[in-house]
């Protein structure tokens, strides 16, 4: 039983660094594409969003609404992004 419930704590101690370090790449990439999207014209940074949104409405439409609330989560985040980008 002790060599079940350590080896639970073990996977649970893996999957938790596993996530961590998953986390800290999405952070590091949303300060990459922010700091890009900062570097272009007023007008290239808003062509860019523009073909983001629209990327997004064709998948949100190719689906039919399976990944609705997917979609939702990554246009907020996206939108989290660009208005930083953006100021």
């Amino acid at each position: 039983m002790n060599n079940l419930l350590s080896q639970l704590l073990l996977n649970l101690a893996e999957k938790e660094a596993a996530e961590k370090e998953l986390h800290a790449k999405v952070e590091s990439l949303e300060v990459l594409v922010a700091a890009i999207i900062s570097t272009l014209s007023r007008e290239k940074s808003a062509e860019v969003i523009e073909k983001i949104e629209s990327a997004l409405a064709d998948i949100a439409r190719n689906n039919g609404g399976a990944m609705k609330s997917d979609l939702e989560l990554l246009s907020h985040n996206i939108a989290r992004i660009t208005s930083v980008a953006t100021r």
